[in-house]
């Protein structure tokens, strides 16, 4: 044996945003050993990202994480817009409130800075067992067929760690996709660049979203709830070589569009330049890349915090799986389940962003009418995502692939609740539907499959009918929803054999001793 057999840990994450915490929470309550590591000393205070999508509102919820977020975010910020004689206009919020038919308990969007989000995260790991190991940098990887072999720098010197895969969660301008001479592929606008920073300022109320246009361009603070923070935006002008963000250039951007604004303060200050990139392949053997690692986008709709942390909601639950014995080509469906939609979210953010750059210097009716088309309750929410073509009827209800929504008004001898309660951990969930067969029961397995019976008539039952018009079932029907909240499948009761050879079933590995193979 060589002290290359021995593995320190089941899964290594590089990089502690809120896309490495997240997959470092799923993880942790799976009982999957995994270290995150960071190069950064200290938490981040940076708003960077902030809107938190219904999506991500329900893998936070499923993950214990969402209350510190519920609190501290804020719903339907309208905007004020301002002209140069100091006269305003209001205007609605740009989010959009997820239609009733995608049947969430989170359908707004929330304000809310992504430290705040991180803070949360990081909170249930604690929870769970976890910690983030800070100052610590990969600066070397080799795979092999057994792990994944990492040289991390840390304050006490170098130190060489063994895990089985490594995750790479560590931003655009990722170290790991390096070290691997990986190339996101795409375009960069070196002529699109804005100013952005957080700021404190006085004389100006926080119950908006504020607005200046000029022909530079809009400027735009937002105030960060629950804290004096705003976060500015501005525009620099095309051909226009930007210049050292400072609290000074960001007052007299203000003061060129007679805001009577002074800022008191300024921290994080940056020039973001729009990049619209991806990698075709999330997975590089057994190195596997999540978020802004795998794909970057312009911040119009809100999405890149968000998609990233719906891509480690799909790959945690195949990693856990892989780890307890299932074949490792269960994770090439992550890379195909959500390179799709990085294309999707790239093509409609750019779309989104070319509306508000035309209209940049216009006045305020036509900047607030393209700003109000910069969110849809399908892709920005997150929850029209799916998995997979749909050839099914959409009247018939949901089905393999989609997101599986909630139903209100469960009620049994000892449940009282909706759908996303019963679906709630780490766990396979099937539904069976006014189904008596007692083998069923037998097929439960606490942290792998849980098995519940929706009636019309007793045990869990439909008391407002709400689960019968969503998923419109047959009598004996069983629905098969996957540990992220998608339906693996749909079949009627005599099938029941059938779902239990299913090919996703097969791959959750921890089910090798039961009858389900």
């Amino acid at each position: 044996m060589n002290e290359y057999d021995v593995f320190q840990t089941d899964v290594l994450i590089v990089g502690a945003g809120p896309v490495g915490l997240t997959l470092a929470c799923d993880l942790a309550r799976r009982g999957v050993a995994c270290r995150i590591v960071e190069r950064d000393a200290t938490a981040s205070r940076a708003s960077k990202a902030k809107t938190i999508q219904p999506r991500s509102l329900e893998v936070l919820d499923d993950l214990g994480a969402v209350q510190h977020v519920v609190r501290h975010g804020v719903a339907n910020l309208p905007l004020r817009f301002h002209d140069s004689s100091g006269g305003a206009v209001d205007r609605p919020s740009i989010t959009v409130r997820a239609r009733d038919s995608f049947r969430t308990p989170y359908p707004d969007p929330l304000w809310i800075g992504q430290s705040d989000v991180e803070y949360a995260l990081r909170e249930r790991l604690h929870q769970l067992g976890g910690s983030v190991e800070r100052q610590v940098e990969a600066v070397d990887l080799v795979q092999d067929q057994d792990g994944v072999t990492t040289t991390l720098r840390t304050p006490d010197g170098d130190r060489t760690v063994r895990a089985r895969y490594v995750v790479a969660t560590d931003g655009g301008k990722s170290t790991v996709r390096g070290l691997l001479g990986l190339h996101l592929e795409g375009e960069t606008r070196e002529g699109e660049r804005w100013y952005i920073g957080d700021v404190t300022v006085n004389g100006l109320a926080r119950d908006h979203m504020h607005v200046w246009a000029s022909s530079d361009g809009m400027l735009a603070l937002t105030p960060l709830p629950h804290s004096d923070l705003w976060q500015l935006q501005a525009p620099i002008p095309a051909g226009t070589q930007p210049a050292t963000p400072t609290r000074e250039l960001y007052q007299r951007l203000l003061d060129e569009r007679n805001a009577g604004v002074t800022l008191t303060s300024a921290t994080w200050l940056s020039v973001y330049r729009v990049n619209i990139r991806m990698l075709t392949d999330y997975r590089r053997e057994r190195v596997l890349f999540a978020g802004d690692a795998a794909h970057v986008h312009t911040p119009a709709g809100g999405q890149g915090m968000n998609t990233g942390i719906q891509d480690a909601y799909n790959l945690g639950w195949k990693l856990g799986a892989v780890i307890r014995g299932a074949s490792p080509q269960l994770l090439d469906t992550y890379s195909a389940e959500r390179v799709p939609v990085a294309r999707t979210v790239l093509a409609l953010s750019t779309q989104m962003l070319d509306g508000i750059t035309e209209q940049i210097g216009g006045d305020s009716d036509i900047l607030g009418s393209a700003l109000g088309e910069l969110a849809d309750d399908a892709v920005t929410t997150g929850l029209g995502i799916r998995y997979g073509s749909r050839s099914d009827d959409p009247t018939k209800g949901p089905v393999a692939g989609d997101r599986a929504p909630n139903a209100t008004g469960l009620r049994g001898p000892d449940f009282t609740g909706d759908l996303f309660d019963l679906t709630r951990g780490p766990q396979w969930t099937l539904i069976a539907f006014n189904n008596d067969d007692p083998a069923l029961t037998d097929r439960t397995e606490p942290g792998t499959l849980h098995v519940h019976r929706i009636n019309t008539d007793d045990g869990i039952v439909d008391g407002d009918g709400e689960f019968q018009q969503i998923y419109t079932p047959r009598r004996g029907e069983l629905i098969l929803i996957r540990p992220d909240g998608h339906i693996a499948t749909r079949l009627p009761h005599d099938q029941a054999a059938d779902l239990f050879r299913h090919p996703s079933l097969h791959c959750t590995g921890s089910l090798s001793n039961s009858a389900l193979l």
